[in-house]
């Protein structure tokens, strides 16, 4: 026999199922210990009190259940009461249609509290009263009630062997949920059966379910520590870098999916709880980002005005490595790429210019006034020739204008093709012939060019070369 301390026990038990929502369990219980103290003589006062706190509680979900369903009792009665004033024309028809009704009554009876006395007497003679027009086909109905309840007598057998194979090795939690689903949608297709069924089957088909409730809530349990753990590892990051600080969190929040599933009633809850602890992370992190895009739009004000060289900026660029996927960063990067291009590009037409300045400055002997490239200037100014070798600048003109990828006149076609073989050949040979750079022919030109008196012819010569110049400086 029982003592009180065990009822005591009981009714902690069902303040533990009535939090987890197993209402259904927890009155069961609550019903069980009212049972048993009616066999005390004296019931302790600490029993008597804990008693009845769980009597208020069953009461209080007994209230919210009627009041979750018994406006859809209501609309049954209403319906069965349309169907008994307004007959339908093909009493096969009626018939379903009343025993669609029975069947969603009976749903709320095993989803909810079940209905009054009151509720329950009045739409069954409505039921009754519907079914006069139709009474051929009561048995074939009754047969299918029957049919339902052996149905799901079966459904009951099959997850008593589920449970009893699975029972020392269960599946994981998603599997069990997914099978219980099943076996509900199941369930729910072999409605309604007679009423002298109902409750018996309601209670074995909640019975056979049990194991596998526990052992859910059990590893349910389980996965609430594990991810309460992570939540209280991501409170404790607080490292300086915070990219760090991120990647940790994204550790934690692979092991959190890695976990399992808490329950619908918690898992939600503490998700948020764990990535509302990870705000300040990402936080501290916008604040990194914030102020590299202020400087990188700083640095692009800069190099647009020239306030700052390309080298600098490109240098100050390496420091904002938290923002390089950004519009921001991207629009700094082409505007120091666009700077360096323009500067290449003044540079080259600088040194073009300061090559074409060499035949002026070498017919004026004025090397000082004028821009000229100091790789050779100081070689050209130094060259002092009586009279002009012809056959010497015009080689010098044909071969600039093959390296500069320039037509020759017709009228130079032999000599053309004569330095074209003897470029070949030096090139096959591997030679160090001179005269194969800009510079050295240049100087060349001007070692064969009068010092004294420049001819109209070389000054047209010189106009050739100046467009091979270009053509070359520019590649």
């Amino acid at each position: 026999m029982e003592t009180s301390q065990d009822l005591f026990k009981q009714l902690e038990k069902a303040e533990k199922l009535f939090s987890d929502g197993s209402i259904k369990n927890a009155q069961k219980i609550v019903r069980d210990v009212i049972s048993k103290t009616k066999t005390f003589k004296k019931v302790p006062n600490a029993l008597k009190h804990k008693l009845n706190f769980a009597i208020g509680q069953s009461r209080y979900f007994d209230e919210m259940s009627s009041f979750a369903t018994n406006p859809k009792r209501e609309e049954l009665i209403t319906e069965i009461t349309d169907i008994i004033t307004n007959p339908l024309e093909d009493p096969k028809k009626q018939a379903h249609r009343i025993h669609d009704l029975q069947a969603k009554w009976q749903l709320l009876d095993l989803s909810s509290r079940p209905a009054s006395r009151e509720q329950w007497s009045k739409f069954n003679e409505l039921c009754n009263r519907g079914w006069e027009p139709c009474s051929e086909y009561f048995d074939e109905l009754k047969a299918i009630k029957v049919n339902n309840a052996n149905q799901r007598f079966k459904i009951i057998e099959e997850i008593n062997i589920y449970v009893s194979e699975n029972s020392s090795n269960w599946p994981d939690v998603r599997t069990l949920i997914q099978y219980m689903r099943g076996t509900f949608d199941q369930w729910q297709k072999f409605a309604p059966v007679l009423d002298k069924d109902l409750n018996k089957l309601k209670s074995a088909y909640f019975e056979s379910k049990k194991p596998i409730n526990d052992y859910i809530k059990k590893q349910e349990s389980n996965v609430i520590a594990i991810k309460e753990s992570l939540i209280s590892k991501v409170d404790a990051i607080d490292g300086e870098d915070g990219d760090l600080n991120i990647k940790k969190f994204n550790d934690l929040k692979n092991e959190w999916k890695k976990a399992g599933s808490a329950g619908r009633k918690h898992d939600n809850k503490l998700w948020d709880k764990f990535n509302k602890s990870a705000d300040r992370l990402f936080n501290a992190k916008k604040e990194v980002l914030d102020a590299e895009l202020v400087i990188a739009k700083e640095l692009l004000g800069k190099i647009k005005k020239d306030e700052i060289s390309t080298k600098e900026a490109s240098n100050e660029m390496q420091n904002l490595s938290n923002i390089s996927k950004t519009k921001e960063y991207s629009l700094l990067r082409t505007a120091i790429k666009d700077k360096k291009i323009e500067q290449e590009n003044k540079n080259k037409a600088e040194k073009i210019d300061s090559y074409l300045n060499l035949f002026e400055a070498f017919s004026k002997q004025e090397f000082d006034t004028l821009d000229l490239p100091k790789s050779i200037a100081s070689k050209v100014s130094k060259l002092k020739t009586s009279k002009s070798d012809n056959a010497q600048l015009q080689y010098v003109c044909i071969k600039l204008e093959i390296m500069a990828g320039i037509d020759s006149l017709k009228k130079d076609s032999d000599l053309r093709q004569s330095i074209q073989l003897e470029m070949l050949t030096s090139k096959f040979n591997k030679s160090s012939a001179n005269l194969e750079s800009l510079d050295d022919l240049l100087i060349h030109f001007f070692e064969n060019l009068s010092s004294k008196d420049t001819s109209a012819a070389d000054k047209t010569l010189w106009k050739r070369i100046t467009k091979s110049i270009g053509n070359i400086l520019s590649n």
